[in-house]
């Protein structure tokens, strides 16, 4: 399979920016939600109990949000 892109300069400059740096942004994103899980999984930061409902929560809206854009994490 071959796909060819192509961006307009200086006009697209932040799409090609975005373009290039999507492997850097899913690398950043998954390894903050593996930062959240081990807290959850381990509490090596010593976390009480409302500390740890708001890691899960916004542990569950980052998932959420990449499953409502169709995208995949862990793979």
């Amino acid at each position: 399979m071959k796909a060819t892109i192509k961006f307009k300069f200086p006009e697209d400059q932040e799409k090609y920016e975005d373009f290039m740096n999507g492997t850097k942004w899913k690398y950043v994103v998954r390894e903050f939600d593996e930062y959240m899980r081990g807290m959850l999984k381990w509490n090596t930061e010593d976390l009480d109990e409302s500390q740890l409902l708001t890691v899960r929560q916004i542990r569950s809206m980052l998932l959420n949000y990449i499953e409502q854009e169709n995208l995949r994490l862990h793979e």
